[in-house]
């Protein structure tokens, strides 16, 4: 396992992969890094449609690093 820490020291991660671009600090707006020297800039979420398969109702899904979008996600388990 690999300790991740964004540039500001605020968010940690762990993994043995590394983070996607879209995944770190809205404080410093810096993405997760395992040496200070390789952090990035903080991209935003490429959201894309997914369905629930029980309901049938839409939500979002980011493209990259696989984060549902909550309020959508929330309303499409209401039958």
């Amino acid at each position: 396992m690999i300790n991740y820490r964004c540039k500001c020291g605020d968010k940690i991660g762990f993994g043995s992969m590394p983070f996607a671009d879209c995944q770190g600090c809205d404080i410093c707006n810096t993405t997760f890094a395992s040496h200070p020297d390789n952090h990035k800039p903080l991209q935003s979420h490429e959201w894309e449609t997914m369905y629930n398969q029980s309901t049938g109702k839409p939500y979002k899904r980011c493209k990259n690093c696989h984060t549902a979008d909550k309020e959508s996600f929330k309303e499409s388990h209401i039958k």
